[in-house]
């Protein structure tokens, strides 16, 4: 269980923002163990620190989880038994989706990133929300995914999970990354979005949607209209939305 979320200055462990989602209810929290601050100014000063994974502090009962970012570190506090890979794509989720809208004004910016609007809101959509999909979910993403093959004229189909994990689909590994890199920056949309998202990837016109946690891609083939995979993508879509409402 996720009890609270820090957003520290990499270099100088400075508190940005703190949320607490003890007793089901979220709260602004700006205090944290002084050990804990301490890890983030002694890892964030360190070259040998990696950005592509998250550390681990036990403590008592709680769990602490670190990830790096270029300029500021997110720091989970959760309970033994959280599922720390899964974890670490939130957290990873989080961070980028928060660089990307404010990270301009990190340098000069003081006191609690709270004030501004939307941090709270963004936080809580990639640490408050419940990814877990109920199995006839997952059934029928399946099914989804292989209708859209048997009947459109796409390269591939895939349907992917807040983390990036590809649940459904046909989509080669060498697309999978730059696919999980739009994922890990576009967040969660309450609904579906109105129109795809183009990404090419070598040579194909891939489309994305989004439908609240999931995110669908859909390929033409190389040098073809993208019709075809921009319709394929909204049927997904709509059939997912219409599924998970």
């Amino acid at each position: 269980m996720i009890l609270r979320v820090f957003l520290l200055l990499r270099d100088l462990g400075e508190h940005l923002y703190g949320m607490s989602f003890e007793h089901d209810v979220s709260e602004h929290i700006t205090s944290m163990p002084p050990h804990i601050r301490a890890c983030v100014t002694l890892f964030g000063s360190s070259e040998s620190t990696a950005h592509d994974r998250a550390y681990t502090l036990e403590q008592d009962d709680l769990v602490w989880v670190y990830v790096f970012f270029e300029m500021f570190t997110v720091v989970v506090s959760t309970t033994k038994g959280e599922d720390i890979p899964r974890l670490r794509k939130r957290m990873f989720s989080l961070g980028r989706a928060f660089a990307k809208s404010y990270g301009h004004i990190i340098d000069s910016w003081s006191g609690d990133m709270g004030d501004i609007e939307g941090v709270d809101k963004l936080v809580e959509r990639y640490m408050r929300l419940n990814l877990d999909l109920e199995s006839d979910i997952l059934s029928k993403i399946e099914s989804l995914v292989n209708t859209i093959l048997e009947n459109y004229n796409v390269a591939y189909a895939g349907v992917f999970d807040a983390g990036g994990d590809l649940l459904s689909g046909d989509i080669p590994a060498s697309h999978i990354q730059r696919i999980q890199d739009e994922i890990y920056v576009a967040g969660f949309n309450p609904g579906v979005d109105l129109m795809p998202h183009e990404v090419e990837i070598q040579g194909h016109s891939v489309q994305m949607l989004r439908v609240s946690s999931l995110s669908i891609a859909v390929a033409a083939y190389r040098d073809e209209s993208r019709m075809a995979a921009a319709k394929a993508v909204s049927a997904i879509a709509q059939a997912l939305h219409e599924a998970m409402n």
